[in-house]
């Protein structure tokens, strides 16, 4: 009888160390998302607030076109875009503000979506409009100050001198990684 008493309270025992280790999980995952979580550093106290908060006018050329909204979340940008011969072009600019009490450092440019078949007739770029913001002191990249804006310009276009005439629909995603400084 003891025996099974002994193999409920080491069950009991388990199940209650479990319990205390997924608490202590969701609780360190909401701190992290909540007061920003960047590499290895946790800020604590302060907000981290870096987005994309306006996108330009958007600048077609040939019978280029986009397709669906551009949508943002965070420093990341979705578009789709149709190029149906050489030459044609989609391009537009985003703004990109630091709300957060913190100054943020520009770490990494990326684009994603296209595939090394499309990226040899398409250009698909992403750099900042003002090239003074990337000092040559500044090997990793510039500084965004709390409460300043930096304009990134986002250009796809059709190679003008293309060997094919494919069309091209492509769904394309950039991000704007910055790091806290």
């Amino acid at each position: 009888m003891e025996k099974k008493y002994q193999k409920r309270y080491i069950l009991l025992g388990i199940i209650i160390v479990m319990v205390a280790i997924l608490i202590w999980k969701v609780n360190t995952s909401y701190a992290f998302v909540n007061q920003g979580y960047v590499g290895r550093n946790i800020i604590s106290g302060d907000k981290w607030g870096v987005n994309i908060t306006e996108i330009g006018e958007i600048e077609k050329k040939g019978s280029a076109e986009l397709i669906n909204e551009i949508s943002t979340i965070g420093t990341t940008i979705n578009f789709d875009v149709m190029l149906f011969h050489p030459g044609d072009s989609v391009s537009f600019n985003i703004t990109v503000e630091n709300t957060s009490t913190l100054n943020a450092e520009l770490y990494a440019l990326t684009l994603g979506g296209l595939s090394n078949f499309d990226s040899q007739n398409i250009d698909y770029t992403i750099l900042p409009v003002d090239s003074s913001i990337i000092h040559e002191d500044n090997i990793d990249g510039s500084i965004i100050k709390s409460g300043d804006k930096q304009v990134f310009n986002i250009t796809v276009s059709y190679q003008e001198h293309a060997k094919d005439n494919n069309e091209y629909n492509l769904n394309l995603s950039s991000t704007i990684i910055y790091k806290q400084r």
